[in-house]
């Protein structure tokens, strides 16, 4: 039994069918039909039964398609349109697989059903049927209409030339859209072992786009037995069959079936994607198989375009693409079946004796010995996945390296557990002189840790801060003995000219040397060397300590100091007791030592504010934010110190500038009280 698909077909379509629906006293029955000739009664018999499966309300446009099988086992596909706004469905039977070109012819011949012009139908029919098909990958174009009108459409590449894809192939979308991986896998595994097998769903575009894709996505290899994507009503009868079948069955008719009668079988609800099977074919697929498809459907982005196809192929490439290695060419190509499972990693031989069984895998060896023996060569996307798959790993080396895997495996074991017996003592051995030399580092740690305890002052700590609410205002300070420094001698300059070093040590090179501990001081281009001294760190830590134990303390902090600009930025406060400046005439009276400066007795408020403060006050208080001043001139508008020295009685006097007066100024000694009285005059 070979292929299931006619060659050298020579008509776009077979025959039209306007089909009217069943009603309670009549089945379903043509109404039309084109061409007249066609008079295969068993097919037109059976086509109203598939348009009308059962009896449905259609409330939206439905695409799907049905298969008949003839006595040579050949396929005539059936395409079906319903529409909620006709009230019959329209069939086209074809020999071809084009489901998106016969969906488009169909919408075209509703069009035209609907159109006032009658004879319009007859003249497209007849001019699609008689216009010759062109090759595939190529445009059948059909004018009508007096050449009016045009209907165009792309003549698919077979299966073998170009796998279906996604979205542009419309069973394929559906079905993966509809139905989980995992189960796209259990259904695909269930075929390869030849499994009755169901599909339901209430809709039947879904129904019968997953049943064609099923089939699809087993290329190489075709279903070799019962398909029908669309179980009508009256075939029923067919789930109980007891070979292998692969059928769409419609939820209404699936719900008068009891399954108690149809057996062991696999059921997927496309709806919902669930399954029911009592199989448990997955897992008895070689597990390299079942792993290496499971990572390419996870991988949703590479799935668009041939991606879901392409990886179902590549598993089957897996399993039987070395059947090439037992073929033998004598007379004619023969397949030797010991041959190729001798052939094959030992992982797959016990499911290839099971598939040498198969019908599926009959078809597919009958088929490549009759390419052979008509001189043709392979071009197909099954053997070019084979071509690329034997590139990247050869059966052969790949038997070989699984079993060298497995005997090491075993022998490693051993090994290492050989190994860590060995190793154990000198270990424990190890880990005991580490741990005995870290005592005496604990030791040592301990006694600075004690004198650091008994020799700490809190003063060294501090930096310079009266309190721990202050912040440092300088760097902490530094030791200012002198330490033991460290050198290190050079006996010339370090240069790397004339150096031959090519490349740094690899040890990928062949070339390059390994350095051994003692000779790494030693240079191998003849530059001169570091001579670097042994440093005992221990020393040199308690050296340090003891520097910082013994170094006193040393204050840096900043002192506040009080600026004369805070004097020229503060504002005057107004007050009409100021005397005025003297006049500056060119002949001034000269006066004694005694009365050369005039002193009020009231000062102006900003001297007053002044003899409230004691000396310190006045040189170690915050600055005072200056005030804005409408005016300016040459003294500025806040009082400053322009002078100062000792009155007759020894005490300190300063001549405080304002505005418009000069005052005279005493303060008190720091010892008495820091303020005084306002009323209280000033020598």
């Amino acid at each position: 039994m070979g292929s299931r698909i006619r060659e050298n077909v020579q008509h776009f379509f077979e025959c039209f069918c306007e089909v009217v629906p069943p009603t309670e006293n009549k089945e379903p029955w043509i109404i039309q039909q084109y061409p007249y000739t066609y008079k295969d009664e068993e097919v037109l018999k059976s086509v109203s039964k598939f348009a009308y499966p059962y009896r449905f309300e259609n409330t939206v446009i439905q695409h799907y398609s049905f298969v008949l099988t003839d006595i040579e086992s050949k396929w005539t596909f059936g395409f079906c349109r319903h529409d909620p706004r006709s009230q019959t469905a329209i069939v086209v039977l074809s020999y071809l697989p084009w489901h998106q070109a016969f969906y488009k012819f169909l919408d075209n011949i509703a069009v035209l059903m609907h159109s006032r012009d009658t004879e319009s139908l007859n003249e497209f029919l007849s001019s699609v049927y008689k216009m010759k098909l062109t090759g595939p990958g190529k445009k059948f174009v059909v004018p009508f209409n007096k050449g009016e009108n045009v209907f165009s459409v792309d003549c698919p590449h077979p299966i073998a030339h170009l796998l279906p894809s996604i979205p542009e192939n419309r069973n394929l979308t559906e079905y993966y859209n509809a139905v989980e991986t995992n189960n796209m896998m259990i259904i695909f595994a269930s075929m390869l072992y030849e499994r009755r097998i169901i599909f339901t769903s209430k809709r039947l575009t879904r129904l019968s786009a997953c049943v064609q894709s099923a089939n699809d996505l087993l290329y190489p290899m075709i279903w070799q037995h019962i398909f029908i994507p669309v179980l009508p009503m009256a075939f029923s009868d067919y789930l109980l069959a007891p070979m292998p079948f692969l059928i769409g069955v419609p939820d209404e008719v699936f719900k008068t079936v009891n399954k108690c009668d149809i057996g062991d079988v696999v059921i997927l609800d496309a709806d919902n994607s669930t399954i029911e099977t009592p199989f448990d074919d997955v897992h008895n697929l070689p597990s390299e198989i079942v792993t290496s498809l499971k990572k390419q459907l996870k991988n949703r982005s590479a799935l668009l375009g041939d991606g879901v196809s392409r990886a179902f192929l590549r598993a089957l490439v897996q399993l039987i693409g070395g059947y090439r290695d037992a073929l033998s060419f004598e007379d004619k190509p023969n397949f030797d079946e010991e041959k190729f499972i001798e052939t094959r990693p030992s992982s797959l031989q016990p499911f290839l004796k099971e598939m040498l069984q198969l019908q599926i895998f009959r078809q597919f060896i009958e088929e490549r010995l009759n390419i052979l023996g008509a001189g043709l060569g392979f071009t197909d996307q099954f053997e070019t996945e084979v071509s690329v798959y034997s590139e990247k790993s050869s059966s052969k080396l790949k038997q070989q390296y699984k079993e060298w895997t497995s005997t090491m495996k075993k022998e490693g074991t051993a090994f290492f557990r050989n190994v860590k017996d060995k190793a154990n003592p000198a270990v424990k051995s190890a880990v005991k002189t580490v741990k005995d030399g870290g005592k005496g580092m604990k030791s040592a740690y301990k006694g600075l840790r004690s004198k650091l305890k008994d020799n700490q002052n809190p003063r060294q700590f501090e930096n310079g801060l009266k309190t721990s609410l202050d912040k440092p205002r300088s760097a902490p300070s530094s030791p200012t003995n002198k330490r033991r420094s460290i050198t290190f001698r050079r006996e010339a300059p370090l240069s790397l000219t004339g150096s031959t070093i090519e490349r740094p040590y690899s040890p990928l090179s062949s070339i390059a040397q390994t350095l051994s501990p003692d000779s790494a001081d030693h240079s191998q281009t003849g530059s001169p060397s570091l001579d670097i001294p042994k440093i005992d760190l221990m020393n040199e830590m308690k050296d340090i300590l003891k520097l910082r134990l013994d170094t006193p303390p040393v204050d840096r902090s900043l002192k506040p100091v009080r600026s004369l600009e805070n004097f020229k930025n503060s504002s005057p406060i107004p007050s009409p007791e100021r005397w005025v400046l003297p006049s500056r005439s060119p002949n001034p009276p000269v006066t004694s030592p005694s009365a050369r400066f005039f002193i009020p007795t009231q000062k102006s408020q900003d001297t007053q504010n002044l003899l409230l403060q004691s000396p310190d006050d006045v040189f170690s208080s915050p600055p005072v934010p200056p005030r804005s001043s409408k005016t300016r001139d040459f003294f500025g508008t806040a009082p400053f110190v322009i002078g100062g020295g000792h009155n007759e009685n020894g005490h300190p006097v300063f001549l405080v500038a304002n505005q418009h007066t000069v005052d005279v100024v005493r303060l008190s000694p720091p010892t008495s009280s820091p303020r005084r009285k306002v009323g209280e005059s000033s020598q």
